[in-house]
């Protein structure tokens, strides 16, 4: 069954970034409209800090939980107080780990999803196990097969919930860049997020030395070509 086609509006471009005003403030004053959260544990440490700072901001928000440990309580508590629409873990926990992970977050207003690290499909165990839905990470994707398989590509978007995408392309360099930084080749992988269906966030999972004011402006100035310009669609 072919999924029916998004609408670029339906796609929310977001920032990628440490729990810190500076760079919550270069986001929100690039124009873009979401933010995803990553934490470690220290910074678990300080939930109440974290909610009053990202309140300050007119941000639709994710959290990357840390992936240095596993304190679900903590965890729960910020998601209700930022009201985060998704929380991200890593495929790294246990089956006892994903059992806690799924049954603190019963219950909880947010979706919780399962990023792919090595193999596209490894999550599925999990999700299905536990009830827990899809993070899929484009550039360990496009790694993973060396390249894009349009077809195939689509039915694993379309059973996303959260997508990560970045400047990578196969046999470049361009790990945790921008998409902006791969102008042409984001668009075809938003293309066929668009075709898969997808109505979400797409985080632009650009690594700290790119995550400064002028490359939010440069992102927000890319979703807003990409949404008004049909011509920059596939």
């Amino acid at each position: 069954m072919t999924a029916e086609v998004a609408d670029a509006r339906d796609i929310v471009f977001a920032g990628k970034c440490a729990p810190q005003e500076e760079l919550l403030e270069a986001i929100a004053s690039a124009g873009l409209a979401a933010a995803e959260i990553y934490l470690n544990s220290a910074w678990l440490a300080k939930t109440e800090q974290i909610a009053a700072l990202c309140a300050r901001f007119p941000l639709r928000y994710a959290i990357h939980a840390p992936s240095d440990g596993l304190d679900v309580e903590p965890l729960v508590a910020l998601t209700r107080e930022m009201g985060a629409e998704v929380v991200v873990f890593h495929d790294i926990f246990w089956q006892d780990e994903w059992r806690e992970i799924a049954d603190g977050f019963s219950g909880a207003n947010c979706r919780v999803c399962v990023e792919n690290v090595v193999a596209a499909h490894e999550p599925v165990r999990v999700i299905r196990r536990f009830g827990l839905s899809r993070c899929l990470d484009m550039e360990h994707l496009q790694m993973q097969v060396n390249g894009v398989f349009s077809d195939e590509f689509i039915p694993i978007i379309a059973q996303s919930s959260h997508i990560h995408l970045t400047g990578y392309f196969n046999g470049s360099e361009m790990w945790h860049t921008h998409l902006h930084d791969s102008p042409e080749h984001s668009r075809k992988l938003l293309g066929l997020i668009l075709r898969a269906g997808y109505k979400g966030m797409v985080v632009s999972e650009a690594m700290v030395k790119h995550q400064t004011p002028e490359a939010f402006q440069k992102l927000a100035a890319f979703e807003r070509q990409w949404k008004e310009d049909p011509g920059a669609r596939p």
